[in-house]
């Protein structure tokens, strides 16, 4: 009887292990992403100078924001979306392991110079993101910086892609792949 009862008992520990592990699941954070990016070996220069090339070229040609867009024949023809502006520069400089949504860049690469910010663009490096928040499942908004106090993005339906000075309202990180 005793053997019986230590069995049900070891059960009922084990069971109630094993709910708990699974009743606070919600509560573990997944880092890979964050790893990824402590992992992360920094592209050549001239990749991230190609990127911002392409990012400021599409972003003055007549390129017109599409939600989703990742291709532009400038002047109209197809679109891209702010982070379709970031994957398409990258990829077209060379560099394949961009991720095509904000929400995902936004754990590429690694931190910016310290004292690079929208409002302070002396430490940045061409091809470092801006990335905002707008919304709900933010970041939600990302930009290129191409050098000279100039970003390039892509920001809503209706307009063209731009190269403009950064703005710093509702910024809220950056990150470099150089």
């Amino acid at each position: 009887m005793k053997s019986i009862s230590s069995i049900l008992l070891v059960v009922c520990l084990i069971a109630t292990a094993f709910y708990s592990v699974q009743a606070n699941a919600s509560m573990f954070v997944d880092v890979t992403n964050e790893i990824k990016s402590m992992n992360f070996t920094a592209l050549p220069a001239s990749t991230c100078a190609k990127a911002a090339s392409q990012a400021k070229h599409y972003a003055s040609c007549g390129c017109p924001y599409v939600w989703g867009g990742t291709s532009c024949g400038c002047g109209g023809s197809g679109g891209m979306d702010c982070s379709g502006l970031v994957y398409t520069s990258y990829r077209e400089a060379g560099y394949s392991g961009i991720t095509r949504v904000t929400t995902t860049q936004v754990h590429q690469g690694s931190g910016c110079n310290a004292g690079c910010s929208p409002s302070n663009t002396h430490n940045c490096k061409v091809g470092d993101l801006f990335f905002y928040c707008f919304g709900s499942g933010c970041p939600d908004h990302v930009l290129m910086y191409v050098g000279g106090n100039q970003v390039a993005e892509c920001s809503v339906p209706g307009t063209d892609c731009s190269v403009h000075a950064p703005y710093s309202e509702n910024y809220q990180t950056c990150r470099s792949f150089c």
